[in-house]
């Protein structure tokens, strides 16, 4: 993904019709993004990371407005570990999310990483995603498993 600034930022909200309320809780500091190359998307979140958006550069530049719910425990007290459904990493209970987007028709949500660093994850750039290999036995190459996110993305992002 090619870095994002300050000032394109603004504009890439305003095109794609992003709410007033949610543009001004926006933290986006693109100086304390790393690894912009390694980057399928971003998540820009507000400062309770209970909203946000992604920014996503895949066949085209997608804009999306989320809600991010960290994952409650269940009767026992335990947060069960899930696979992300964005780029199938192993997540520990403690670290897992449900992510929301909003369409015309309702809205579609999925368990997801809940640093939504799944770009990071995918390439082996995270402790995270070792051990995400050994609990999945998960043999595949990080190009396969980039390719993969991307589709699942694009998936996703379709109907925005």
């Amino acid at each position: 993904m090619n870095a994002i600034t300050r000032e394109e930022f603004p504009s890439l909200l305003e095109i794609a019709g992003i709410k007033l309320r949610l543009k001004r809780e926006l933290r986006f500091v693109p100086e304390k993004i790393e690894q912009w190359q390694d980057r399928d998307f971003i998540a820009v979140m507000n400062r309770s990371k209970t909203e946000g958006v992604i920014v996503a550069e895949l066949d085209k530049m997608y804009v999306v407005p989320f809600r991010l719910q960290k994952r409650t425990a269940n009767q026992m007290g335990r947060v069960e570990a899930i696979i992300c459904d964005i780029c199938a990493t192993w997540q520990r209970g403690s670290t897992s999310a449900v992510i929301s987007f909003s369409k015309e028709k309702g809205s579609v949500s999925f368990l997801c990483c809940g640093d939504l660093l799944c770009s990071l994850h995918v390439r082996d750039k995270t402790s995270v995603s070792k051990l995400s290999r050994v609990q999945l036995r998960e043999t595949i190459s990080p190009s396969q498993r980039i390719a993969r996110l991307k589709e699942r993305l694009q998936s996703i992002f379709r109907e925005f």
